[in-house]
């Protein structure tokens, strides 16, 4: 009995010690106050807010400004379109830094940042700590960084980061080094024993001059329900072990001046449920992927993208890699010279083509839909224009699968203006060429000039 009894008073205890620490969590009004937003986070403890009041925040106090590993939330009262933090674009100079091992629980919200000048983030900067950013505006930052692999991040840099990144507008920035001209994640397995695992969620990351997200290094990104369009650069590129493991998903990567997913040097991508359109690339204006890297592409539309060479929507140029396109609509692309749809250099490798359609696709060369060669390629269960016979391959016994495929018109709602849904009687349909996913989708129109997000065309 009389340990039970303990064990009730401990629990009473700690029930008020908890209770105690909400109570007295402060907040801490800026400038009312603390004069900067860094001597409010100064004077904050673990569990505290600082409300920081609308206005334009500059120099000292108010730039290069260090959460110190404190678990605390730094926001402003109405929102990024209220608060602003101006670097003024003096050199070394950025809005936010987290060095400490913040954690989730140190939260920024709701500040534009912009004018920041800095080597590696010149908005935001991230190494070996994992906030979370939400609802802010990062714009007009620049990484001065040396055209180096892993080095960029104009407007938010992460190494060894869980960093949450979530409503966020992530907006002409640029990167001397062209490597993540809007956000840049890497890592290094040296400096941690567990992935780096960065989220970016319902982010706007657009017109920044250099790739809109550039991934490097082992590092394994959560990617979803954003919007990837218009940047100087690739859309989403991997390089150099980045692993996707978790999928770029319901994501519309849109007039990038750079492939629109981009996976080189042994990486690996999975991206299911986007929309792929209108990029342009020397190679690849839809999808780019080399050496022994590995990419899994499903339910997807790759549609409108230009290549200035080979393989308008898709270029693979593989060893010891694989492919794997399933449930995809890979239509109306443009290669200059070989593959229109896809362009496939297949060595000591695999690639899975099946249930798609490989349709409506333009060469100034031979193999409008397809084109390449090499060993081991399987096309199954696909409709796709002229057949095999507009299939540019090298047949090699068992080396060259094509099954169970079909040539007709798949019957798109309304190709000319890019909605590839079908129609119920399309014989791709019959086929499951086209998953209810793809089917309940309006694909993005070619004349349409508002960007809108994979999942808003879902709704409607």
């Amino acid at each position: 009995m009389d340990k039970y009894r303990s064990y009730v008073y401990l629990f009473i205890i700690l029930s008020l010690l908890c209770v105690n620490a909400k109570i007295y969590a402060l907040v801490i009004d800026v400038p009312a106050d603390r004069p900067t937003i860094q001597l409010g986070i100064d004077a904050a403890k673990d569990g505290d807010t600082v409300l920081v009041a609308d206005g334009i925040y500059r120099g000292e106090g108010n730039v290069n400004i260090d959460f110190k590993g404190k678990q605390i939330i730094v926001k402003s009262q109405n929102g990024a379109k209220a608060t602003t933090v101006d670097c003024e674009r003096k050199p070394d100079t950025r809005g936010f830094i987290f060095q400490n091992k913040e954690t989730n629980d140190s939260v920024l919200d709701g500040f534009t940042i912009r004018n920041g000048v800095h080597e590696l983030g010149g908005g935001i900067y991230c190494n070996d700590a994992s906030p979370t950013i939400k609802n802010c505006v990062i714009t007009e930052n620049r990484s001065v960084a040396p055209n180096l692999e892993g080095l960029g991040g104009g407007g938010i840099y992460c190494f060894n980061s869980d960093a949450v990144i979530t409503a966020c507008k992530i907006i002409d920035n640029s990167a001397n080094s062209g490597h993540g001209g809007g956000v840049l994640f890497t890592f290094t397995g040296i400096a941690r024993k567990t992935k780096s695992q960065p989220s970016l969620i319902n982010c706007t990351i657009s017109k920044n001059d250099g790739d809109g997200v550039f991934c490097y290094d082992d590092v394994n990104p959560i990617i979803k329900d954003c919007t990837v369009s218009q940047n100087n650069g690739r859309g989403i590129a991997f390089n150099r072990f980045a692993r996707g493991n978790n999928p770029i998903t319901n994501c519309l990567i849109t007039q990038n001046r750079g492939s629109g997913i981009d996976c080189r040097y042994y990486s690996y991508m999975n991206i299911t449920d986007s929309i792929i359109t209108r990029n342009r690339a020397e190679f690849g204006g839809g999808i780019y992927c080399d050496r022994s890297s590995i990419i899994e592409v499903s339910e997807c539309v790759i549609a409108q993208n230009v290549a200035t060479k080979s393989g308008g929507g898709i270029y693979l140029d593989l060893k010891w890699g694989h492919a794997e396109i399933t449930h995809c609509t890979i239509a109306h692309n443009t290669a200059k010279a070989e593959g229109g749809g896809v362009y496939a250099i297949i060595e000591f490798s695999f690639f899975n083509l099946s249930n798609s359609i490989v349709w409506g696709n333009n060469t100034n060369g031979d193999h409008a839909e397809f084109a390449g060669g090499g060993r081991r390629i399987t096309i199954k269960s696909c409709n796709i224009r002229d057949g095999l016979e507009g299939i540019g391959h090298e047949p090699d016994g068992n080396w060259f699968t094509y099954i169970n495929n079909i040539d007709a018109d798949p019957l798109f709602v309304d190709a000319d203006r890019g909605d590839y849904r079908l129609k119920e009687n399309s014989p791709a349909a019959a086929m499951g060429a086209q998953s209810s996913s793809i089917r309940k989708a309006l694909s993005v129109t070619a004349v349409e000039k508002k960007l809108v997000k994979w999942g808003e065309l879902k709704r409607r």
